[in-house]
């Protein structure tokens, strides 16, 4: 299972984020403080008036007894919608007054002063217990005045402050992903463009070693781009050796072999008393020289292929004429192989893009190849046509063909299919034709003849040239 590539975008947002999603923690916790702190102080204060309401209420009777005028405000004042049950109690030295016998009084002796609360159970229900004791004149002592509600009112309240609080930090976390995804894309573009251009320099037919443009790239990956420069200067310059001794080797070869041809045509001519094993000698050193001539030939278009294709300049051609014309410089090896050829095309121009050097190689090349694989006796037909998929040409022969197995290979420089019985190859026709289509934008690919049967139908789909308007022709 192949790991998944590590993301910048992604490391600098989680880098990011964890900090603040553990200050919004953080922050929460101190916000569940002060909202618990802030409901109990709130309750308490009702508490405290509802115990105070009911302290003032308390008096002596005629018979120098406690007694306490209970006010309706006093509790009613405790009143919420969570219906929270309210007990109260007032008690002279342990001797209950009025109210719930069963409330729990305070631990140890009460003496007067502020209001004091507790937490405690009642009927077994969590309660909030506020108890002041008040002293009346005329009685030793003091009073004891105590107000307990349930904690429902709170808990709800606290719940809700809670939840609100928890939604408004979601929220604002979102908006911090938000933006900080945003800020990061942003703050990355400059690498994204310096990706894409690079991206774009690696698709078929683009390859270029040009240096890219470090006046636009941030100061942190400035360093890298600089080397990468390096690189491509070094590699520019070690594959404009190679083309250059591939291309001065190919010139002075050809030289040589020349020479080498027209002795050997002189002693062909002026050799009547040569031997049948001399004769069949001359004939071997004669292909041996026209094969290496055709290597040459084709070691000349690969180098031409491997140039930068920023000199190249695509414009309007028609690709019947230069079909046909290409076919034309064919037909005497055509004749001389024994080989039929034929023209298959429109009455009118079919217009492309292109180059008209590197389209006649292509071309020639794949009417050679053509020739050469077919045999004696074979069929090869050249045809052009303008379709629903864009303008073509195919070179179609009847010969012993490519299996489909071997059909992306071919391509490969110095791939070649072992044959019986025919003509030796250098494995580089069909490299050089892809390299070459890849630089003018063009598309080879190999098909079964149409007729059925043994064969191959090399197809090559050309960039359709604009369609030009006829104020633009007028004009």
């Amino acid at each position: 299972m192949s790991r998944r590539p590590p993301s910048l975008r992604r490391g600098l947002l989680l880098r990011m984020f964890l900090p603040a999603a553990s200050l919004a923690l953080v922050l929460g916790l101190g916000g569940a403080l002060v909202i618990r702190d802030v409901v109990e102080t709130t309750h308490d204060r009702l508490l405290d008036g509802s115990v105070l309401a009911i302290a003032e209420r308390v008096a002596l009777d005629e018979d120098n007894e406690v007694t306490v005028d209970l006010p309706r405000v006093a509790l009613g004042m405790l009143e919420s919608q969570s219906q929270d049950r309210v007990y109260y109690s007032v008690s002279y030295r342990d001797q209950l007054v009025t109210g719930y016998r069963d409330l729990p009084r305070p631990d140890g002796e009460v003496e007067p002063g502020p209001t004091r609360h507790r937490d405690a159970v009642m009927r077994g229900a969590p309660v909030r217990i506020a108890a002041r004791a008040r002293p009346v004149y005329g009685k030793p002592g003091a009073v004891l005045v105590q107000v307990a509600e349930t904690r429902d009112a709170r808990r709800s309240l606290e719940w809700r402050l809670l939840a609100g609080l928890f939604l408004l930090e979601t929220v604002l976390l979102a908006l911090v992903g938000v933006l900080t995804w945003y800020g990061i894309g942003r703050g990355l573009s400059p690498l994204d463009r310096l990706s894409a251009e690079i991206a774009g320099r690696a698709a078929p037919g683009a390859v270029s070693l040009k240096p890219l443009d470090a006046s636009q790239v941030p100061v942190e990956a400035r360093a890298p781009v600089l080397a990468f420069n390096t690189l491509l200067g070094r590699l520019d310059a070690a594959m404009g050796a190679v083309r250059r001794f591939t291309g001065d080797a190919s010139h002075q070869m050809r030289t040589p072999l020349a020479v080498l041809r027209m002795h050997v045509d002189l002693a062909r001519r002026h050799g009547a008393g040569v031997s049948p094993e001399g004769r069949a000698a001359l004939d071997d050193i004669e292909g041996a020289a026209r094969r290496l001539e055709h290597l040459l030939a084709q070691l000349l278009a690969l180098a031409r292929a491997d140039e930068d294709p920023g000199a190249i300049t695509l414009t309007e051609l028609d690709l019947a004429a230069l079909a046909a014309t290409v076919l034309a410089d064919h037909v005497p090896r055509a004749l001389a192989a024994g080989v039929e050829v034929e023209y298959e095309g429109p009455d009118g121009p079919v217009m492309v893009m292109g180059h008209p050097t590197l389209m006649g190689e292509i071309l020639g090349n794949v009417i050679d190849n053509a020739i050469r694989y077919a045999g004696p006796g074979a069929r090869v037909v050249v045809r052009v046509a303008d379709g629903a998929e864009g303008a073509f040409a195919e070179i179609e022969d009847d010969g012993p063909g490519i299996a489909p197995e071997h059909r992306e290979k071919v391509f490969s420089r110095f791939y070649r299919i072992a044959r019986s019985g025919g003509p030796e190859g250098s494995g580089l026709g069909l490299a050089v034709v892809r390299a070459l289509a890849d630089r003018i934008g063009a598309a080879v690919t190999l098909h079964d003849g149409e007729r059925g049967g043994p064969g191959l139908r090399v197809r090559i789909g050309f960039p359709v040239a604009p369609v030009r308007s006829a104020d633009s022709h007028e004009s």
